[in-house]
């Protein structure tokens, strides 16, 4: 999974994935205060959308998100992964 130029426009399903997203804050920029965006994590929606696809285990998603967390934005992997990968799983599609 890699980051994306996010949809301009939001699906229902993607809203609820925006809203996984921002429930999880994996880099941790809405815990700093008010302010910041709901589209922080957008670039995530599509490639988390494409492997939901797939049907990936909770195990396989929270490796994934832990990746892209790691590698497209350089950063350590977060807390959390394992639980926003149920979240995500377990969406209404």
């Amino acid at each position: 999974m890699q980051t994306s130029s996010p949809p301009r426009s939001l699906s229902p399903v993607a809203l609820r994935v925006r809203d996984v997203l921002n429930a999880w804050d994996p880099i941790g920029v809405h815990h700093i205060g008010p302010g910041w965006p709901d589209d922080e994590y957008d670039d995530l929606i599509l490639p988390i959308l494409e492997a939901l696809d797939v049907e990936p285990t909770v195990d396989e998603l929270a490796a994934e998100l832990r990746s892209v967390i790691e590698v497209d934005y350089g950063l350590p992997a977060p807390d959390g992964c394992h639980e926003a990968a149920q979240a995500l799983l377990a969406l209404p599609r």
